[in-house]
């Protein structure tokens, strides 16, 4: 394929839901090409996963190169460019310019934009180390690796208040951290966990670092009015503090919610016609694998439609 050549589909993002798209789109017998950095996206940051229909148990980078290796089978019909895309604009003929890495320009009539979103991070001594050693960013993913664990959850909004929902039938104790002096978790969530007496909520409390040998030990954190260090003693680090969307290259192509993220509906669809979006770089409810992998889906088939109509 040349680089000139006008794709019909351009996939931004090399995870879940771009890869399906993108096989999707092959087995449409549209011109393809994919833009992204990471075979397997923010997957390969997983540790176990045991909720992917067909594998039972398996791991990010394990689960990361069974897509690539899919995707390979459509290697005459996808054209693959691993590299950070820039910029994303619309030109006067009504199709998208795509600037990838080192000034190359790529030119699609439509674009289904799966670049994900990354977790919000402590920046804390110890996470880095012992990511995927204890510390994850993935409740609905992780609970169910630690049972009868003392874990530590930090962030007391919703995600985090959902986390503690989940551990409650599993862990042994829960201990949630926040730096506010209240909750900011919906009520009815907090009303689920905040009698239970294997969760201990401490308020004003900033995360100062994560120990441990081969997998995590203890959480240190900070009273900020007092200044006192305290450490706990736990297995399991859930860091709940936010993710963002990765939405810097659509930026000024297209209106984004308070959160940064792409509003789409169900198929894909967003306000711009011939602009698709799938998985976590939506305002999608359930951030989950499985989830992107079939908005990917949904998404292609949107994009196919709306191609067919051109051509009419």
């Amino acid at each position: 394929m040349s680089e000139k050549q006008l794709f019909d589909v351009a996939v931004v993002g090399y995870g879940p839901a771009g890869i399906t798209a993108a096989i999707y789109a092959a087995r449409k017998k549209l011109s393809v090409i994919l833009i992204g950095e990471e075979p397997g996206g923010e997957v390969i940051n997983s540790g176990p996963i045991e909720n992917w229909p067909g594998d039972g148990q398996t791991d990010g980078i394990a689960l990361a190169e069974k897509m690539k290796k899919h995707l390979q089978m459509y290697q005459d019909d996808v054209e693959i460019r691993q590299k950070k895309i820039s910029k994303i604009s619309k030109n006067q003929d009504g199709w998208f310019d795509l600037e990838i890495a080192e000034g190359e320009m790529v030119k699609a009539k439509t674009v289904i934009y799966t670049a994900g979103r990354h977790p919000r991070l402590l920046n804390v001594p110890g996470e880095k180390e012992f990511k995927n050693k204890g510390v994850t960013y993935c409740a609905t993913c992780d609970a169910p690796l630690f049972p009868e664990k003392d874990v530590v959850v930090i962030g007391g909004g919703n995600t985090g208040a959902e986390a503690i929902i989940m551990l409650q039938k599993i862990a042994k104790k829960i201990y949630l951290l926040h730096l506010g002096d209240s909750l900011p978790a919906d009520p009815v969530l907090v009303n689920n966990f905040k009698n239970d007496p294997k969760v201990e909520i401490i308020l004003k409390a900033k995360t100062k670092e994560i120990k441990g040998g081969a997998m995590v030990e203890q959480v240190v954190y900070e009273n900020i009015e007092s200044g006192e260090e305290k450490t706990l003693e736990a297995q399991g680090a859930f860091v709940h503090i936010g993710a963002i969307p990765n939405t810097e290259p659509v930026a000024d192509l297209i209106k984004l919610n308070e959160h940064k993220a792409i509003p789409a509906d169900r198929y894909g669809v967003t306000e711009m016609p011939g602009f698709f979006a799938a998985g976590d770089v939506t305002d999608i409810r359930d951030a989950q694998i499985v989830v992107a992998a079939g908005q990917g889906c949904s998404a292609t088939l949107s994009a196919g439609d709306y191609l067919a109509r051109l051509k009419v």
